[in-house]
C-alpha cells in the first residue's frame, strides 16, 4: 500500500501555502507526488466499485 508522504517545501513555498490558506480559509497539506493512478477499463472499475461497496472502503488503483 502506498501512503502519501509530506512534501519538503522551501521557506518561500511554505509562505505561499500559508497565504493561500488564509485567503481560502482552509488548511492545506502538501504531499509528495506519488505513483500515477492506473487508467482502468469500465469492467475493472466496476469490479473495484463493487468491492468498495462490499467493504465500505475507498480503493485507489495505482500503476504497478
Amino acid at each position: 500500500m502506498e501512503c502519501p508522504k509530506a512534501a519538503t517545501l522551501s521557506g518561500s513555498q511554505v509562505d505561499e501555502v500559508k497565504k493561500l490558506e488564509g485567503k481560502l480559509g482552509v488548511i492545506l497539506v502538501a504531499y509528495d507526488r506519488g505513483p500515477s493512478y492506473k487508467k482502468l477499463s469500465a469492467d475493472s472499475l466496476s469490479k473495484i466499485q463493487s468491492l468498495e461497496k462490499d467493504t465500505g472502503a475507498i480503493l485507489v488503483a495505482y500503476e504497478s
